[in-house]
């Protein structure tokens, strides 16, 4: 027996839900926007009261132009004071520090010169450090006449980037707080705000043979370094590398076999593909990603090893040193949260398709890695990183969950693992190179 259910009534809309519909519904929002910008604030409305003045002045009574008079004094009082304030007073933002970290503090300085005969009260910075340009970082509450003022206070930065990120500017709205004037500040030298890093493991082993003479001690053969183990001489060894005790006991010539000083060198490949990162602000995957990235290679430039850069859009070849170090941070911090170069296309590069003989690390999100079953992950001269999408995003209903064609080198989950992921995630960092 198949029951059937009841088709449901229509909905009839009534004439008072009619009128309401058409009574609110807006047929220019941008003009409704921009009049309440404009009137939605005490200078509009004073600039009404003054219409509305002026003309019971001129139709009802003359008192109404009394009234008119002193609504326009109030206005022009509060429009010119604040005026010519900033247009008297220049300003230079100047920080401590060219380069700090992401959370470190580092201190700003304001000079202010003050052109004025009278002090110059209210005064504030507003934009360039914050993620609202109408945001005050700063509140002046007076400069003295004819004199420079110096302020001083302290910014974290929650995030890597260049700052100020817009242009600071000085407001007034003093007294009456009817219109904000503002002029822009001048900064002596951005501030550069690197991404936050973690401890990492040692460079993982690998068979490439693209590697420079070096003094970082390798478990691999080389003619230096400290004795790994003993073989039969072949002609051409040195023989001042003789094993006369094993020589002898074995009745012919041994010799020892060196560990190897070089500098492995490692290319780390960064996906910049907006459509496979989610979330927002610093706890991003795309932020996550860049920290990870840091992490890699200030650790394995402390190690000895050459390390280089390919995002997107550019490159930095594979060196060593600090200047190789503040290079890749600077790189880092500047990088735009924009970018739409698949990574297939990327690892089709000149930069990346000729790495052959070094190692290369792919930091990337499931979004963004092989299609299930491709097997890319096996390749012996690279490895993958592989942020999980769904602990990275504010909504993980919004973020299906994409499968990884096997366990990559380094799996991460969620923010809260990386630290230990970066430190002991694979098995030269558990068990030691």
């Amino acid at each position: 027996m198949v029951f059937m259910s009841p088709e449901p009534k229509p909905q009839f809309v009534t004439l008072p839900q009619w009128l309401h519909t058409v009574a609110t519904y807006d047929v220019f929002p941008a003009f409704s926007a921009r009049v309440r910008r404009t009137l939605y604030n005490p200078l509009g409305i004073l600039i009404l009261a003054a219409i509305a003045a002026l003309l019971c002045g001129l139709v009802l009574h003359v008192q109404g132009l009394a009234l008119f008079g002193g609504i326009v004094s109030v206005l022009g009082l509060g429009i010119v004071w604040p005026w010519l304030t900033v247009r008297a007073i220049t300003g230079t933002l100047a920080f401590e520090r060219p380069r700090v970290t992401e959370g470190e503090t580092v201190g700003v300085e304001l000079i202010l010169h003050n052109r004025l005969w009278v002090p110059a009260w209210g005064l504030a910075v507003r934009g360039g450090l914050t993620a609202d340009d109408h945001d005050v970082v700063a509140a002046i509450s007076s400069t003295p006449a004819r004199r420079k003022a110096v302020g001083r206070w302290l910014y974290t930065p929650a995030c890597r980037g260049v700052y100020p990120r817009g242009t600071p500017r000085l407001t007034s709205g003093f007294p009456f707080g009817l219109w904000n004037p503002s002029r822009a500040l001048t900064v002596e030298a951005p501030l550069i705000v690197w991404p936050k890093t973690f401890p990492v493991g040692p460079i993982p082993s690998f068979n490439g043979d693209h590697q420079i003479e070096g003094n970082v001690s390798r478990n691999k053969v080389g003619s230096t370094g400290d004795v790994l183990g003993v073989r039969p001489y072949r002609r051409g060894d040195s023989p001042r590398r003789i094993h006369w005790g094993q020589s002898a006991k074995h009745d012919r010539l041994i010799v020892c076999e060196l560990q190897s000083n070089a500098r492995p060198i490692i290319q780390l490949i960064l996906d910049s593909d907006t459509h496979i990162h989610c979330g927002t602000g610093p706890e991003s995957s795309w932020e996550w990603a860049i920290r990870i990235v840091a992490s890699l290679a200030q650790g394995w430039l402390a190690a000895g090893a050459q390390v280089g850069l390919v995002w997107s859009a550019g490159e930095i070849l594979p060196a060593s040193g600090r200047s190789q170090l503040s290079r890749i941070l600077d790189t880092l911090a500047g990088l735009p949260s924009t970018g739409n170069r698949p990574l297939g296309e990327l690892l089709r590069c000149p930069s990346c398709h000729r790495f052959r003989d070094g190692l290369q690390v792919i930091v990337t999100t499931d979004r963004g890695h092989a299609h299930p079953a491709c097997r890319a992950c096996v390749a012996e001269h690279q490895r993958w990183v592989i942020l999980i999408s769904q602990g990275f995003a504010a909504d993980e209903a919004l973020i299906p969950d994409c499968p990884v064609c096997i366990e990559p080198w380094l799996r991460i989950d969620n923010p809260q693992e990386i630290p230990t992921k970066l430190r002991a995630g694979w098995r030269e960092a558990r068990h030691g190179s």
